[in-house]
């Protein structure tokens, strides 16, 4: 009766152990596929936000001074919003070691740092790059807006750059244009985006 006894203890610690290995199994390879997928999502996100917002940028340049448009809620869920004043970019960065795209290049076959000079891929006025980093299988996957020559785009926040979370964002025009000499976008607009909580 004893060994009866002793087996099935030894028989439900085994299982109980088998058990354990096959949840140990199930999430190491589980959790990575996770964070990719929501890696993936939030970049699906950020298109989908860079659109509207280059969409009403657009609108706001065009409908002259005065125009204004608000977008509330400006969500940056994932990554990082940057503006990029001297330039006239409106940069999302996103650190992630899902390969969302494979990482732009230059002639001298070196990793991009700064924004694209050969960007990989455009849809619309978005460009999208990724850049390898010091770490093996890790990304920065970019998205991109240019308005280096159609406005003048200034920062008026509260916060400094770069930006994550959510926000109340304006685009106004603000009726003032760069001057005829100006050494980037000269007769340009000057187009503000106030990020405010």
């Amino acid at each position: 009766m004893r060994t009866n006894k002793g087996q099935i203890w030894i028989s439900a610690v085994l299982y109980m152990a088998l058990g354990v290995i096959v949840l140990t199994i199930v999430l190491a390879a589980g959790v990575p596929m996770i964070e990719k997928m929501k890696d993936k999502n939030s970049f699906a996100q950020a298109k989908t936000v860079f659109f509207t917002l280059d969409d009403n940028i657009k609108n706001v340049i065009n409908e002259g001074p005065g125009s204004r448009r608000y977008i509330a809620p400006f969500e940056v869920k994932a990554g990082e919003f940057k503006v990029d004043e001297e330039n006239g970019f409106l940069v999302w960065s996103l650190k992630t070691k899902a390969k969302l795209m494979e990482p732009s290049y230059d002639f001298t076959q070196t990793a991009l740092v700064d924004p694209p000079r050969i960007p990989l891929f455009q849809e619309g006025a978005l460009y999208l790059f990724a850049q390898d980093t010091n770490i093996v299988d890790e990304y920065v996957v970019n998205l991109l807006l240019d308005y280096s020559t159609m406005a003048n785009i200034i920062v008026d926040s509260p916060f400094t750059g770069p930006f994550s979370g959510t926000y109340s964002l304006t685009i106004e025009h603000s009726g003032t244009y760069n001057p005829p000499d100006a050494p980037v976008c000269p007769n340009c607009p000057v187009i503000t985006l106030r990020v405010m909580p």
